[in-house]
């Protein structure tokens, strides 16, 4: 008979952070609702406004969206006039999408309530920059070492 697993009391990083995603997707829907804005759009919105115009490849990429569904998603934003497409003024075959100035006003008033939501969170500001800091340096270390197939 094998002894028993011993008991690991280190909480598991995998479902923490899942825990925390669904969480704070909770809060965030709650701010996209009453914007009439979809967790994709928002992606994308958030996407455009930090990096200017893009191409649609990378925008799939960065929102997490297959490009399928990312034609729909960049469709209606163009149909609110939040977004437009123009050709790549160095690479003529691709597609370009841009934040409009009202993408903009949008993205900008979603952002600063989604601060204010954070924000509002019992937690002190240092351990939020901290906890910021090491996400992103989890995320550079699994998006250099991708996991074998």
């Amino acid at each position: 008979m094998s002894a028993p697993a011993p008991h690991d009391p280190a909480p598991d990083l995998l479902h923490l952070l899942t825990q925390a995603e669904r969480l704070l997707q909770r809060r965030l829907s709650v701010i996209l609702r009453a914007e009439q804005c979809s967790p994709e759009a928002w992606r994308v919105l958030t996407l455009l406004a930090a990096e200017g115009g893009r191409p649609m490849t990378d925008v799939a990429d960065g929102a997490f969206l297959p490009p399928g569904t990312l034609t729909k998603v960049v469709d209606q934003l163009v149909e609110h006039s939040l977004v437009y497409r123009r050709v790549d003024p160095l690479d003529r075959r691709r597609i370009r999408a841009y934040l409009s100035p009202r993408g903009r006003q949008l993205h900008d008033r979603i952002a600063a309530q989604v601060r204010g939501s954070i924000g509002e969170l019992p937690m002190p500001g240092a351990e939020r920059d901290q906890l910021a800091a090491l996400l992103g340096t989890l995320t550079d270390a699994l998006s250099r070492q991708p996991a074998a197939a």
